[in-house]
């Protein structure tokens, strides 16, 4: 096991009460309140997602509540394949949430390791409510109530998505949630706490209004009493742009900030550049091969200023994606896309729409030649062009001129892979490396060992990829660090979910945190913390998710005047 110190002591406020949350893994319920409010009937429910400190679930004065409006459920990568990495597909049995074959994503009602394991709850005195059996209520000593699904929107039912929840016992599917169904868990009586199998067919955000209802007793009015609330679940998208993508350029005047995304118009969604993978798998074309000698991969690319029109940001804000580069922001309506830099096996080129002509090329070194012009709502169609296989961190900067100042924005790196997936295997991590670098073969084959000796092992920086970092070269500065936030002490940092899975089958890459050095917290799928003490939560900045996600690990519980960070990686 290894690790990394990424911080060092920070001084930090007291802890928050309720912060946003998402929920990767752990033990989580939907949960429904009542007390009886004798007046107002409907006053007296609340829901909540919900946790228990000590998992007795007989013991109310444990239970944390979370807000739906500010917490999601995700489904993680194990949600939607089996342990072996095959891909889960309806069947049969749940053929009624599409057709069979089709992908399928389910939070199973198992507690399985590195998926949310979701519940229904119930807490409220007995013999408030009637009981409800059979379509029917009567009154009762003890009591029930239902939750109902109202209705399910988001951009994963807009693309045709499906979302069901049933129980499984044995060959018995109970639908309770979903197409063709009554939409209804029917009876949840005081202290109650039931699992169920959560599925959706679809990649995006799923908005589920659910609503508590009971009848009460006789003797307390014997009205029918409700509540609705809004929860919040989403589908990762694959956070690989394959065929064809569209690079779009934006740039906010008020700020003189620009901005890279990655857009995969099929899937309706679009990246930052440090949260997509852009996969080059098409054999170069002759012409591309007379244009750039020994062109081996080639990706039609877009280049646009023109505002994003997905409905999926990954990484950032909507509303800032469909502004793109705003008439009269820049002076002449056009910015510059400068190469800066290439990492790769080979060279990286940019060629016309027919692979006929040059736009950018590193054979013959990065110069101020490398750039193109684009103009405010304009497109330019382009392909890009690699002479070997592997993987590529092509560099570049977005610049122009706003009331005759100079503007420019960082460095910008886009991941290509030449004939690789985002899903590549340390072998061809490996591989790619030790070409780039002129390496012999198997060089960094041990994923113990620290070529660069810059204090992160190969296997760390395998995983610390988006990050930037390489095996050869010392990068030890690239790595996220700890900060304040608020009322809590946060690391902010990106999950690679398909070189960690989150059920330990895979490399792991687990967060950890200290006051002093000596004591350490770890959190991983198996040691999850708790959600309002010390915990891995989200940072995106966007209204989805991908594959690569931007992380925190976030200290609420007594962040303390100092606070460090590091990773715990396995293998080591």
């Amino acid at each position: 096991m290894s690790s990394f110190i990424l911080g060092f002591g920070v001084a930090l406020p007291a802890a928050e009460a309720t912060p946003p949350m998402d929920i990767l893994y752990g033990h989580f319920e939907i949960h429904a309140d009542y007390v009886l409010t004798p007046g107002n009937p409907d006053a007296g429910w609340q829901l909540n997602v919900s946790y228990n400190k000590n998992d007795n679930f007989n013991d109310r004065t444990q239970i944390v509540r979370l807000d739906p409006e500010t917490t999601t459920i995700i489904a993680s990568p194990r949600t939607g394949m089996f342990d072996n990495g095959n891909p889960i597909l309806i069947t049969s049995a749940v053929s009624r949430l599409g057709p069979v074959g089709a992908p399928l994503w389910f939070m199973p009602q198992n507690n399985v390791l590195g998926t949310p394991f979701m519940g229904a709850r119930a807490v409220m005195a007995p013999g408030i409510f009637q009981t409800f059996f059979n379509g029917n209520y009567s009154p009762s000593a003890t009591g029930s109530i239902s939750l109902r699904l109202v209705s399910v929107t988001g951009t994963g039912p807009d693309a045709g998505g499906q979302f069901g929840l049933w129980e499984s016992d044995g060959q018995t599917l109970l639908f309770y949630f979903g197409p063709q169904t009554n939409n209804l868990i029917p009876t949840l009586p005081p202290n109650a706490h039931s699992h169920f199998n959560w599925g959706f067919t679809k990649l995006g955000s799923y908005f589920l209004t659910i609503e508590a209802l009971g009848r009460l007793n006789p003797q307390h009015g014997g009205q029918l009493t409700s509540t609705q609330k809004v929860f919040r679940f989403a589908v990762p998208f694959s956070s690989r742009l394959q065929g064809q993508a569209t690079v779009r350029a934006g740039f906010v005047p008020a700020g003189k900030n620009f901005h890279l995304l990655v857009e995969d118009a099929a899937d309706n969604v679009a990246y930052t550049p440090t949260q997509g993978f852009l996969e080059a798998s098409a054999a170069a074309s002759g012409e591309a091969q007379t244009t750039l000698p020994g062109a081996a991969r080639q990706m039609p690319l877009t280049f646009s200023t023109a505002g994003s029109p997905v409905a999926n940001l990954v990484g950032l804000a909507p509303a800032l994606a469909a502004q793109g580069l705003p008439a009269g922001a820049l002076d002449g309506d056009a910015v510059k896309l400068r190469l800066l830099s290439v990492s790769g096996p080979g060279h990286f080129a940019v060629l016309n729409a027919d692979g006929t002509g040059l736009l950018m090329n590193s054979a013959d070194g990065v110069d101020a030649a490398d750039e193109i012009t684009l103009s405010s709502g304009a497109d330019l169609e382009a392909l890009a062009v690699f002479t070997a296989n592997g993987l590529y961190r092509v560099t570049m900067e977005l610049a122009g001129t706003q009331g005759g100042e100079p503007v420019k924005s960082g460095p910008m790196v886009l991941a290509f892979g030449a004939n690789l997936t985002a899903a590549y295997t340390y072998a061809q991590w490996r591989d790619s490396f030790e070409r780039t670098h002129g390496l012999p073969a198997n060089t960094l084959a041990n994923t113990r060992a620290d070529y660069d000796k810059d204090g992160l092992s190969n296997g760390a920086e395998f995983q610390l990829f988006w990050h930037g970092c390489d095996p050869v070269k010392g990068d030890a500065g690239l790595l996220p660090k700890g900060r304040p936030e608020g009322d809590a002490a946060v690391m902010d940092f990106l999950r690679d979910t398909y070189k960690d899975t989150l059920n330990e089958k895979t490399f792991q890459q687990s967060p950890s945190t200290s006051p002093d050095m000596q004591t350490w917290t770890t959190r991983n799928a198996r040691v999850t913390g708790r959600a309002l003490e010390t915990c891995e939560t989200c940072a995106e900045a966007g209204n989805a998710y991908g594959r690569v996600m931007l992380r925190r690990l976030r200290v609420l519980d007594a962040p303390g005047e100092r606070r460090f960070f590091r990773f715990v990686f396995k293998p080591d």
